[in-house]
């Protein structure tokens, strides 16, 4: 499978090339069409709708976003199978509650299909993180292809080893940080537009970390200061953040990074288990990490209710 996605602004306008083209003559191209989270899938009426939901959201620019997936000419899918990988990939990229229509086109001569959807939730009012949107959907759909045993088509944007393989890799001796070579500087510029936001926006270092794993990187202990690593190459903390975002600073909101990575590698959950502690202080560490995400859960709803 083959996805494409983007964002925009308008839903009227694409909701009318889905209807009919770009000429606006075309309404046979349309197969079939779906609608999550709204009554009808009428392009006369649901970008309304969409519209009305979008203004919840003062902030939001672009509240369209928009993605197709493409199978190889030989590869036939009936109509449920096209739907359940729709709502799949909705679900990866946790969007299952938002406002969306899925149009099959049957203008070409492999099968695809389309998705609109609004990035604005329709109760919440809180906009969609459209970060790395393109490589959380390639993600969805080549776990959807081994999952279903359909043709499996090189993907352009995801890595080769995720990042918890990596990590396991270092508990176990096989992942050496002093063996790592630094990013050049256009890496590390485009590294610092998509992490420093996370250091703003993330409540501690478990937030920060699950953060950028979504991206495959993976933060370490190196010397006396922290590096960001896909297990190939790196790049250090002064590189990646502003004077904000020093360690100490950072430390004096998250805790100590070494008491965390403590915690990290030794809880039962985690990566190394091989580490000599006793099931008694496994079990102490389970509890201590079971509060800390309680703590985190109602930090976050206390966060999610002053937005509201």
């Amino acid at each position: 499978m083959i996805g494409e996605a983007q964002t925009g602004t308008g839903f009227g306008g694409l909701a009318r090339y889905l209807a009919t083209g770009k000429r606006g003559n075309n309404p046979e191209r349309v197969e079939w069409a779906e609608a999550r989270n709204l009554p009808t899938t009428d392009a006369d009426t649901y970008p309304a709708m969409m519209r009305a939901t979008a203004r919840l959201s003062r902030r939001v620019q672009d509240p369209v976003f928009h993605f197709s997936v493409s199978w190889p000419v030989n590869e036939k899918l009936e109509r449920d199978a096209m739907v359940s990988i729709a709502d799949r990939a909705l679900s990866d990229l946790e969007l299952s509650e938002y406002q969306s229509v899925i149009v099959c086109h049957n203008d070409t001569k492999h099968p695809h299909l389309h998705v609109m959807v609004n990035r604005v939730h329709p109760d919440t009012g809180k906009a969609w993180a459209k970060w790395r949107y393109k490589t959380r959907l390639e993600k969805s759909l080549k776990a959807q292809e081994r999952e279903l045993g359909l043709q499996q088509v090189p993907g352009r944007l995801t890595r080769k080893m995720s990042f918890g393989e990596r990590m396991k890799q270092h508990a176990e001796g096989g992942f050496d940080v002093n063996a790592l070579v630094q990013w050049g500087k256009d890496k590390i510029m485009s590294l610092r537009q998509f992490i420093r936001p996370h250091f703003d926006d993330a409540g501690s270092w478990s937030d920060l970390e699950e953060r950028i794993s979504e991206e495959g990187l993976g933060i370490h202990a190196k010397g006396q200061g922290l590096i960001f690593s896909d297990g190939e190459a790196y790049a250090k903390l002064s590189q990646l953040g502003g004077k904000k975002h020093r360690l100490a600073l950072l430390e004096a909101r998250f805790g100590d990074w070494k008491d965390y990575d403590k915690e990290r590698r030794e809880s039962s959950g985690g990566f190394a288990r091989n580490d000599g502690l006793t099931k008694d202080e496994h079990t102490e560490i389970e509890k201590r990490l079971a509060a800390h995400k309680r703590r985190r859960a109602k930090a976050r709803d206390r966060d999610e209710g002053l937005e509201r």
